[in-house]
């Protein structure tokens, strides 16, 4: 964020807005409920009026820019469809003349984690994606926050996991601070990073600490989420690889909805002999994974 950001002497209306924006990642857009209007500032007024074509304003000296509440679904799609996630502070308390109302963030919306319909496409799965590459090969974990499908997987060659990455599309992935770099400058021989590398690029991308993935942290996370004591009901082991990228997963999540993720019931082994990828409207018409 610009030096702006730091000017002197904000009214309290901006210095609770910093208050919430410091807690966020950069990339993030924060709406900020003031009465029936959503408002942005600073840098992220800039850059929403570029994509939303709102018009610029100024509060004091400071760049801003509004859209009105009742019509925010809309924009929130187009900031998601561009790959940018948005952050929404709302107000948490009635307004009282005179006084500053109390806000709080609400949920943090990107590519993956939505689960709004009006921000669903029908026609394709809405799936997260996390990725860890070590030497023993590529381990990977993917969701559907609006299906419930939970799945991991494990393959010595990366290349042989990249087709079922491809048929997924995630809208989101998510991978270790710093990997994407070491694929990208891997010798040339190492052609499953370069692909994986090449798979990654144009979607929108999140990087989480690298001991977010370790799987004895991922198995936490991804107990505490299934409510379950371990996973031999799911027959997977609990030193398994591919558990760092499932926690990452859901502790992403987690913190996006500002809340624990009420559909995910149970944690899938991907087998590509034994799988069959279905299509996100027959997910949904069948309700296999849907809660009730």
């Amino acid at each position: 964020m610009s030096d702006s950001t730091s000017a002197p002497k904000l009214t309290p209306m901006l210095q609770q807005y910093f208050e919430v924006r410091r807690g966020l990642p950069k990339d993030t857009l924060l709406l900020f409920r003031l009465g029936d209007f959503y408002e942005l500032f600073f840098d992220d007024a800039i850059d929403a009026s570029r994509l939303l074509g709102l018009t610029l304003t100024k509060r004091g000296d400071h760049p801003m820019a509004g859209l009105p509440f009742h019509a925010a679904d809309g924009y929130v799609n187009k900031l998601l469809a561009a790959g940018r996630k948005v952050a929404i502070c709302d107000q948490a308390e009635p307004a009282v003349a005179g006084k500053l109302v109390r806000r709080a963030l609400t949920r943090i919306l990107s590519p993956g984690t939505t689960l709004d319909a009006k921000q669903l496409e029908a026609s394709r799965n809405h799936y997260l994606a996390a990725l860890h590459v070590d030497r023993a090969g590529l381990h990977a974990s993917w969701l559907d926050l609006s299906t419930g499908d939970f799945r991991l997987a494990s393959e010595t060659r990366p290349e042989d996991l990249l087709p079922v990455l491809t048929s997924l599309d995630p809208r989101e992935i998510i991978l270790p601070e710093g990997q994407l770099d070491k694929w990208r400058s891997a010798p040339h021989e190492q052609t499953g990073l370069h692909a994986l590398a090449a798979f990654v690029a144009g979607r929108a991308l999140t990087e989480l600490p690298a001991f977010q993935f370790e799987p004895a942290t991922g198995l936490r996370a991804v107990l505490s989420t299934l409510g379950v004591l371990n996973l031999e009901g799911f027959g997977i082991a609990s030193n398994h690889p591919a558990l760092g990228p499932a926690g990452a997963l859901v502790l992403y999540v987690t913190e996006n909805l500002c809340a624990k993720p009420e559909n995910l019931h149970r944690l899938q082994l991907h087998r590509s002999d034994a799988t069959l990828l279905l299509d996100p409207a027959t997910l949904r018409n069948l309700e296999i994974f849907t809660s009730s």
